[in-house]
């Protein structure tokens, strides 16, 4: 005989012999005793919880000859049919395959005729969120309004996509997550039941590994029972390639001790195990998980053992700590699907978080400063220049935020009065104008002549700059001295000319470097203000 798969072996064929969902199995039967049966049901609920399970068993039940108490007897012909899938009138529809518009036509047509030999017809159709927008309107109607022979069964695992329409015309039944210890009890049932010795540890371990799923729980033990005689936790580990939990207990210990020598040797050991990096990490997150679960309710999913280390182990870490740890790995989790190296990624977050955090933070400190200095010092070195008397500019530009416009010049209604203020007062005006604005006119000179404020430059191009932001000096002048009209300015290019008004000789390539440095923006302001944003942002994007 070939052999069949122990989850269509061990498939329930009976509402009382399903496990952990009591809830609606209770209501089912109840329905089938007082014969009150509704024409659309929906099942939902993650993958192997019994779903399709339980409406077979249920069309089994509405169509027995002698059922009790709502449940199938499983013995006539008319169940013996629905078991050997040969019956006319339960249909078992595939929507992933079946999803258009014309296979529902094809079922609206069929739904008219009478059952064959049953009582009712009855249509399970599973994944039934697969089907297109266009099927699902035209299965509407007659999901409304049926045949009083039709009971249709729908089934899925993602309600979200399906529409209100149909929603609203089924009753819903959501299936949950099958406690583990529900899990476990069930497979050692079946293990006495084919006379398999097995360790209690190894029935945990693949209860642990379903995540609440019984399909899933049976499918890993049809695999781990061929490897031999006695199922042990050892074998089960070797063929699920999961990671041993005592290393995540000791994982968990090295992190909260810092000690990383010990999180390096704990990884080591299980790649020379041919354990996947990314199950390691993937477990670790939710060994995470159960310290927390334990730590802030208790828990009731595991074994007594389990739950005793884990309240032990919880007990040594704080739930901040916790809900660190798993965001961190979480996000690594996600990194190392484009990593060029898993391991290497894995490895450098398990350091980060083997450094205490008032220790990193030390350390970020320290190497942002030191950064900044250097990027500033590396900045200076480039700008210094044949000497020039700038001590005037700076002295002039410092804590300009800190002086108010209407502070800078007292109020004259006599023009000449003010032209003379302007160039005694330079120093200040350029105090409240724009940067760059502000570093040029610093370097500048002004004189008054004939009625104007000329402002004189050593070169062509700072006397260009500034022409072209003169508007902005004659508004600030107005602002200043409420002035309807300021004067007018003039510019001249003096060569050799500086601030200080002194006449000195340069070379060519001096003249250039000078003329290089006063068409700039000054670097102070803006270097400084570089350096402060950077220490800001360096307790978020710490390189530790």
């Amino acid at each position: 005989m070939p052999h069949t798969a122990l989850y269509r072996k061990k498939r329930p064929k009976r509402f009382g012999e399903m496990i952990g969902q009591k809830h609606i199995t209770q209501t089912l039967l109840h329905q089938l005793q007082t014969e009150q049966v509704n024409h659309a049901y929906l099942f939902c609920g993650t993958r192997g919880t019994g779903k399709t399970s339980a409406a077979k068993i249920f069309a089994r039940a509405i169509n027995c000859l002698n059922e009790v108490g709502g449940e199938p007897c499983n013995k006539c012909r008319n169940c013996e049919s629905i078991l050997a899938e040969r019956s006319l009138d339960v249909a078992e529809i595939d929507a992933a395959s079946n999803n258009g518009v014309e296979n529902i036509r094809d079922l609206r047509d069929e739904v008219k005729y009478l059952p064959s030999e049953m009582k009712y017809k009855v249509y399970i159709i599973d994944e039934v969120h697969m089907l297109s927008t266009n099927a699902f309107n035209a299965l509407l109607k007659t999901l409304e309004e049926p045949p009083p022979h039709v009971i249709f069964i729908l089934a899925t695992t993602d309600p979200q996509k399906i529409p209100v329409t149909i929603l609203s015309r089924c009753q819903r039944y959501d299936f949950r997550r099958i406690a583990a210890m529900d899990i476990v009890n069930t497979l050692k049932k079946y293990m006495d039941e084919e006379n398999i010795k097995y360790e209690d540890g190894a029935m945990e371990y693949i209860a642990y590994h379903s995540d609440g799923a019984m399909r899933d729980a049976l499918s890993l033990l049809d695999q781990c029972i061929s490897i031999g005689d006695l199922l042990s936790l050892k074998n089960v580990k070797e063929i699920l390639q999961a990671v041993d939990r005592e290393k995540l207990f000791d994982f968990t210990d090295a992190l909260t001790n810092c000690n990383g020598k010990k999180v390096m040797e704990i990884i080591d050991s299980a790649m020379k195990e041919g354990r996947d990096i990314s199950q390691f990490a993937a477990d670790l997150v939710r060994h995470f998980r159960d310290v927390l679960v334990v730590q802030i309710s208790g828990g009731d999913d595991f074994s007594a053992e389990t739950t005793e280390k884990l309240k032990t182990q919880g007990k040594n870490i704080s739930s901040e700590r916790l809900i660190l740890y798993i965001n961190t790995f979480s996000e690594t989790i996600r990194e190392m699907k484009f990593a060029p190296h898993l391991r290497t990624a894995f490895e450098v977050t398990a350091l980060k978080l083997c450094v205490p955090q008032e220790v990193r933070e030390v350390i970020v400190k320290e190497v942002v400063v030191k950064e900044v200095v250097e990027r500033v010092s590396s900045k200076n070195t480039l700008d210094q220049e044949p000497e020039i008397e700038t001590s005037v500019i700076n002295d002039e530009i410092v804590n300009d935020d800190t002086t108010k416009e209407s502070e800078v010049f007292e109020q004259s209604s006599n023009d000449s009065d003010v032209i003379d203020k302007v160039v005694s007062n330079w120093g200040k005006l350029c105090k409240i104008l724009p940067m760059p604005l502000r570093s040029w006119c610093a370097n500048a000179k002004v004189e008054k002549d004939n009625g104007l404020i000329k402002i004189i430059c050593d070169n062509e191009t700072s006397v260009s700059l500034i022409k072209g932001k003169q508007s902005v000096i004659r508004e600030k002048i107005a602002d200043n001295f409420n002035l309807s009209t300021p004067p007018n300015l003039a510019f001249e290019a003096r060569e050799g000319y500086n601030v200080s008004g002194k006449i000195s000789v340069k070379s060519p390539s001096e003249r250039n470097t000078t003329q290089k440095m006063e068409s700039a923006p000054a670097v102070q302001d803006e270097w400084s203000s570089f350096g402060q944003a950077l220490v800001e942002e360096a307790g978020d994007d710490s390189p530790f």
